[in-house]
C-alpha cells in the first residue's frame, strides 16, 4: 500500500512538472514562433531607414531595400515604437525579406521578446529533463510527454502566419491604423527637433544611466538567488534522504503583510535521531492539520537545517518565480534603456538644412 502511494505521488509530481513545462513552452512558442517563421522563410538583405510614419505617439519605421533580384522596395513596419536611435534616417541594417510579400519586412537582429521566448523554451526543456530524471519513466510519462510536445508544437504553429495570411511582426496580429499608409513619411530628425522634446529626451537619458544598471544588477541578483534555491531543491530531490514525518501543530507567524500558519513537523532519521523543524512554506488558512502524515526531504549532514516538507511541484515555485522574475526585470530594464536616446542623438536628429522641416520622403509603401 505504501509503495502504491509513493508511485502515485511520484506520478503526480512528474505530471505537475510536465504541465509546467507545457505552460512555459507555450509562452516561449508564442514569443518566438513568429520570429522563427521569419528566420526560416525569409532572406537577409541590406536596407536603410527611410523615415517614419506617425500615428498618435507611435512611430512606424519605413525601410528601403533592394531585393536579391535588384528591385528596389519600400516597406512600412506594422509595429509602432517609441523614440529610439534605431529610427535615425539613413541607418543601415539587415532586413528579413519575403519574396511574395515585398511590402512586409522585419529587422534581422535579435529581438527582446524573441530572446525571452527562447529562454522560456529552454526552461521548458530543463523542466522536462528534471521530470524524466527525478522520477521513473512509465507509460503515463510517455503519454504526458507526448501531450507536452503536441501542445508546444500547436502553439508554435499558431504563432506563425496562417495559410494565405500576410506575414506580421506584431504578437497581437493587430493591423496598423487604417490611416497610417495615407500619412507622409518624415525623417525622425524633423519630428524630434523641438526643444521641449529634446529636453525630455535628455532627462530620460540621465534617468536611464542611473536606474538601468541598478535594475539589471537587481535582476541578476534575484536570478542568482532563484538559481541557488533551484540547485538546492534539485540536490534534495536527487541526493537527499526521504522520511515520513508527522505534523505536530501549525505555528501562527505574524508579519507586516498579515499572518500565516507554518507546520511544525517531526520525523526520525534511520539512525533513530528525532528531528523537529518548522517548514518554510506557510499559508492562511493552514494547509495541514495536527497529526497529518507528510513526506520530508533532508540532507543527512544537516537534517535540522535542510529538512523541508516535500510539496511536489510546489518545491519549484520559489526558484521558478525568482528566476523568471530576475530575467524579466533585467530584460525590461535593458529594453527600456534601448528606447532612451543615447548621448549625441540630438546632434544626429538635428535638421541638416533650412529645407529639412518641409522635406518628405517619397516612394511607395
Amino acid at each position: 500500500m505504501l509503495e502504491l502511494f509513493a508511485d502515485a505521488s511520484a506520478l503526480l509530481n512528474q505530471g505537475a512538472l510536465l504541465a509546467g513545462a507545457a505552460l512555459c513552452g507555450g509562452v516561449g512558442a508564442l514569443l518566438s514562433g513568429n520570429r522563427l517563421y521569419w528566420r526560416v522563410r525569409a532572406r537577409s538583405v541590406r536596407g536603410t531607414v527611410a523615415g517614419v510614419r506617425v500615428s498618435g505617439r507611435r512611430y512606424y519605421p519605413v525601410y528601403r531595400y533592394q531585393s536579391p533580384a535588384g528591385k528596389r522596395f519600400q516597406a512600412t513596419s506594422d509595429v509602432g515604437v517609441g523614440v529610439s536611435p534605431k529610427l535615425v534616417t539613413g541607418r543601415k541594417l539587415r532586413l528579413l525579406f519575403l519574396k511574395k510579400h515585398p511590402d512586409r519586412v522585419a529587422e534581422a537582429g535579435i529581438q527582446i521578446l524573441e530572446a525571452v521566448g527562447w529562454g522560456c523554451l529552454v526552461l521548458a526543456a530543463v523542466a522536462v529533463g528534471l521530470a524524466l530524471g527525478l522520477w521513473p519513466i512509465t507509460r503515463p510519462t510517455w503519454v504526458m510527454l507526448a501531450g507536452v510536445v503536441s501542445f508546444v508544437a500547436y502553439r508554435l504553429r499558431r504563432a506563425m502566419p496562417a495559410h494565405g495570411e500576410k506575414p506580421f511582426n506584431s504578437l497581437t496580429r493587430e493591423p496598423p491604423p487604417e490611416d497610417l499608409m495615407g500619412t507622409p513619411v518624415h525623417p525622425i530628425e524633423e519630428i524630434l527637433s523641438g526643444p521641449v522634446r529634446a529636453e525630455r529626451q535628455r532627462k530620460q537619458r540621465i534617468a536611464g544611466l542611473i536606474v538601468t544598471p541598478i535594475l539589471v544588477a537587481a535582476g541578476i541578483t534575484v536570478f542568482a538567488l532563484g538559481a541557488h534555491l533551484g540547485r538546492t531543491t534539485y540536490l534534495l530531490l536527487s541526493t537527499g534522504e526521504r522520511a515520513h514525518g508527522t505534523v505536530l501543530f501549525c505555528e501562527l507567524v505574524k508579519t507586516l503583510h498579515g499572518s500565516s500558519y507554518y507546520p511544525v513537523v517531526q520525523f526520525s532519521t534511520p539512525k533513530g535521531l528525532a528531528v523537529q523543524f518548522r517548514d518554510k512554506m506557510g499559508s492562511n488558512p493552514a494547509a495541514y492539520q495536527e497529526g497529518q502524515a507528510v513526506d520530508v526531504l533532508y540532507f543527512p549532514a544537516g537534517a535540522q537545517v535542510s529538512a523541508t516538507i516535500d510539496h511536489g511541484v510546489l518545491n519549484w515555485l520559489a526558484p521558478g518565480i525568482l528566476c523568471v522574475g530576475g530575467v524579466f526585470l533585467a530584460v525590461v530594464a535593458l529594453g527600456a534603456r534601448l528606447g532612451v536616446p543615447r548621448p549625441g542623438l540630438e546632434a544626429q536628429l538635428r535638421p541638416a538644412g533650412k529645407g529639412a522641416r518641409s522635406r518628405t520622403v517619397g516612394g511607395s509603401s
